[in-house]
């Protein structure tokens, strides 16, 4: 798999862009072609080299035998994998942070492995002030009520905002049984979401920063940290709901000093329902596995300045060593199925110190 974890950008490409497939009923066509000798950059595309071979793979998101069924549910959107059998299934709603629209990779792989997913769009840009709590809600509700969907509770998974959703979520819905969240927060951020009034604020002024090529650079790592107290973390030790919490310890989007908050703050009778696993040299954007590192990306913003709304890039930092970061993809990928089998399956395969 090195050929995928350890790609990187053509240097013809317009830099910060994050690998993602988006259709996952077809294949990902790959094309391997191979020189004799080494090739510059500036040769990679050139013509008078002649290969020695060619070979076309495809990698495959979404097995054959999935069922993939767009929802349109009263105001509900999303993308529902149900996976081969009889059911009914354990079943995983799947969040992505603020990328927007329906992210639909992470919920067919998962579905590969048994679990009936629910890839849900909860915003459609951007502007995290789209978020409604009812509407979560709403999704929770019919998502714990399909035929086919296992009437003992749920798993969430999250990562950046999506995390901290599920996280939030869990404390007022008890079908929700099982959280993993990727370096999301562990309290309500930015833009609050009621009936979460105690939020942490962000120092804007101290994440955006302009480059000598006046560039804007979006690095939070250090914007939140400084308002975080223990008082406004999200009490999940006050339900029963188990959650994995994975760290990048090179996050430059979220400080992992909020985790370890999250962690000294859980009442001891209360430890063993939380599992934190942290990851040297990886950054914010855990994938599963194989997929190459993104470790900063490009997104338009409208930004004030001097009074006039204007459109800006921003370049969007989140950490992370490539090699580090694509063993710490494969570890939690394991972990986090071996975490829903065990808590929505009851079966004792997942511990605190479990060593894959």
């Amino acid at each position: 798999m090195g050929l995928f974890w350890s790609m990187i950008q053509d240097p013809g490409q317009k830099p910060g862009r994050r690998y993602v497939k988006r259709t996952v009923t077809t294949p990902q066509e790959v094309k391997i072609t191979l020189y004799k000798g080494h090739l510059t950059w500036e040769n990679v595309h050139s013509n008078k080299f002649t290969p020695l071979a060619n070979k076309e793979i495809e990698r495959l998101f979404k097995r054959s035998d999935v069922t993939r069924v767009e929802i349109k549910h009263g105001r509900l959107k999303g993308t529902l994998f149900i996976p081969p059998g009889h059911g009914p299934f354990p079943g995983v709603i799947d969040m992505f942070g603020t990328v927007g629209g329906i992210m639909e990779f992470r919920a067919a792989m998962l579905a590969n492995k048994g679990f009936i997913t629910f890839a849900l769009c909860y915003m459609t840009s951007y502007d995290v002030k789209e978020i409604e709590t009812s509407y979560l809600q709403e999704a929770v509700t019919w998502f714990c009520s399909h035929p086919a969907t296992m009437k003992t509770g749920i798993g969430m998974f999250g990562v950046s905002k999506g995390g901290e959703l599920a996280l939030l979520l869990s404390t007022i819905c008890t079908k929700i049984k099982a959280v993993v969240n990727i370096n999301g927060p562990p309290f309500n951020s930015s833009a609050p979401l009621a009936p979460f009034d105690n939020y942490v604020e962000m120092n804007h002024s101290a994440a955006l920063t302009v480059q000598p090529d006046e560039s804007l650079v979006f690095r939070t790592r250090d914007a939140i940290c400084d308002n975080l107290t223990s008082e406004k973390l999200t009490q999940t030790w006050r339900t029963d709901v188990q959650i994995l919490y994975l760290v990048g310890e090179d996050d430059q989007s979220l400080h992992p000093r909020c985790a370890q908050m999250f962690q000294e703050t859980y009442p001891r009778s209360k430890q063993h329902n939380l599992t934190v696993v942290r990851y040297p040299g990886t950054g914010h954007l855990i994938e599963p596995p194989y997929l190459p590192i993104c470790p900063s990306n490009n997104k338009t913003y409208v930004v004030d300045s001097f009074g006039e709304k204007i459109q800006k890039e921003v370049i969007l930092m989140w950490g992370g060593e490539k090699e580090a970061h694509s063993k710490a993809q494969e570890d939690s990928w394991n972990r986090i199925i071996m975490f829903f089998h065990s808590v929505l399956l009851k079966k004792n395969v997942y511990s605190l110190n479990s060593q894959l």
